[in-house]
């Protein structure tokens, strides 16, 4: 599965989501992420911040429920069965100076089987890009593919209110932005019927 929806919320809740997470003035608090991939190779180092709104199917911030309506409006238009977020977490990177390759590792969020929503705040530089392979069961899902060992299958521009629906298990990764900070909200979703 790979859809993709523009002006998923309305116009009010896109600039209210994006003016919440990226005015100074409204305080939303960004954590500090040393790789953006939660990397473990020393391949790359891609600081970045996060934000959890749930994790583990729990709330995990005062933010969620801001959020939930991108959740059910995919729902709705996938018409899937029992949904249950497993986690919703925010990405903020901003423009680095890159000597090597401006596209991060090749990742999965999890090996369990899950859909992942990936909501874009605003428009920016650094594509999504989803690869032609999936992960396999019996490897660890914290291992990275070198990218360049990878086809593409779909790359995705970042577009304020668009959302990307993909199979969690497809490897993807994120261009790093040149020019513009890159914002998104990436939800990990399963459902009655997915595919063990």
């Amino acid at each position: 599965m790979l859809e993709i929806f523009d002006d998923i919320i309305d116009k009010p809740l896109q600039e209210e989501i994006k003016l919440t997470l990226l005015k100074s003035s409204s305080n939303f608090p960004w954590f500090f992420i040393d790789d953006i991939t939660s990397s473990v190779s020393d391949t790359q180092s891609r600081p970045g911040f996060f934000h959890l709104f749930c994790d583990n199917f729990q709330d995990n911030s005062y933010f969620y429920s801001m959020t939930k309506p991108i959740i059910d409006n995919v729902v709705d238009k996938l018409k899937l069965k029992l949904p249950s977020v497993y986690q919703s977490r925010a990405f903020l990177q901003i423009p680095l100076s890159l000597r090597n390759n401006s596209v991060n590792n090749a990742h999965i969020d999890y090996s369990r089987p899950h859909l992942v929503f990936l909501y874009y705040v605003m428009n920016s530089d650094g594509d999504t890009i989803i690869y032609d392979k999936k992960w396999k069961k019996g490897t660890t899902d914290k291992t990275e593919i070198l990218t360049k060992n990878l086809l593409i299958k779909k790359r995705i521009t970042p577009k304020q209110g668009r959302v990307v629906v993909f199979d969690g298990h497809y490897w993807h990764a994120a261009e790093q932005p040149k020019h513009n900070n890159r914002c998104v909200i990436n939800n990990n979703v399963t459902y009655e019927g997915i595919k063990k």
